[in-house]
């Protein structure tokens, strides 16, 4: 189920929150605790276990977000709860075997852009995809539903892109109706690795762990060369984009209008791991002038920088970024 937030506005500062500019924002987690009792996910497939090496692991201490110093970015506070007590009807829905992927992407306005590559991409490994449109005005639903295992196709009539955390809520309440196992939150102009994809049953079919993290790469002007700089350096940091989904747990976004976390708050106290595996962002990969309608849309949404940085947002237009070439192999 989802709850609504607390009537009020609030920025959070924590694992679950990052600093880096995103045409869809992701959920961020930073890095976890070492935990005495956190062991190697086992596959018996030692190639894929050098895959996903170093694992992190959460068993019994997990952080939580702070929301104190709210608007500061960079203060990031870490607090330790102790042995997270997990109610009986949690714990029962963790299988190690047979679980449900379900892919799930909010959309708007992506005909010829990468909507397409993502859905083939995604119809290889994933089991059923949701997708909630955010009034769409160039036959965007159409190229939704010319996939099978488009399973859930629903069409906003008025956008929502103004309030995000109604756009996430809607999208999660339509994805948890679906009775999945285990969500994949992805955006409309995100390609997983081929080891990520080899990977993912592995990381699902098991009964510890509830997240999964990835690293991000944000492509720079072409698939050739991501950026890398003190203001863009999502990959140096683990994204949580995989979770498994526990029917009754307390799931809810915070009330932000921009930059909303991608996966809900509360599975920061759950038990996660975090891998080397790559994805990536191809948001900021197209012309210079689609760099520039994205700048100004951000300025247009957040001009006094309430939701993001305005450094940040001024970095788009740097002229020469720092750029490193792309690997796809660990």
């Amino acid at each position: 189920m989802m709850l609504d937030p607390k009537k009020r506005r609030q920025h959070v500062n924590g694992p679950m929150v990052h600093k880096d500019i995103r045409s869809e924002t992701t959920h961020t987690l930073t890095e976890a605790p070492e935990s005495p009792h956190a062991e190697p996910l086992e596959t018996g497939d030692k190639h894929l276990e050098n895959a996903l090496s170093p694992l992190d692991i959460r068993s019994e201490t997990h952080q939580r977000y702070s929301t104190e110093h709210p608007g500061d970015q960079d203060a990031v506070k870490h607090r330790d709860i102790g042995q997270f007590r997990e109610p009986f009807s949690v714990r029962r829905v963790r299988k190690s075997q047979g679980n449900k992927l379900t892919a799930m992407l909010q959309v708007r306005n992506e005909r010829g852009r990468y909507l397409e590559e993502v859905l083939d991409d995604l119809s290889e490994f994933v089991d059923e995809i949701v997708i909630v449109d955010d009034a769409s005005t160039d036959g965007t639903p159409d190229i939704c539903r010319a996939y099978p295992r488009v399973v859930r196709l629903e069409v906003l009539e008025k956008p929502l892109f103004a309030e995000e955390w109604r756009l996430r809520n809607a999208l999660w309440q339509a994805a948890a109706g679906t009775s999945p196992d285990w969500l994949l939150s992805v955006d409309a102009d995100e390609l997983y690795s081929t080891d990520a994809k080899k990977a993912i049953r592995a990381l699902i079919n098991q009964d510890h762990a509830d997240w999964i993290a990835f690293r991000f790469y944000d492509m720079w002007g072409g698939r050739t060369h991501y950026r890398e700089d003190d203001l863009w350096g999502l990959h140096r940091r683990h994204t949580a984009s995989l979770v498994r989904y526990m029917p009754g747990y307390p799931y809810f976004y915070p009330q932000q209008n921009h930059h909303v976390p991608r996966l809900p708050l509360p599975c920061t106290v759950l038990p996660g791991i975090s891998t080397e595996l790559k994805v990536q962002h191809l948001g900021w990969a197209g012309s210079l002038e689609d760099r520039v309608r994205k700048y100004l849309r951000y300025k247009r949404i957040d001009p006094h920088g309430e939701w993001g940085s305005l450094e940040h947002y001024e970095s788009i237009l740097d002229p020469e970024p720092r750029l490193i070439p792309w690997k796809e192999e660990q």
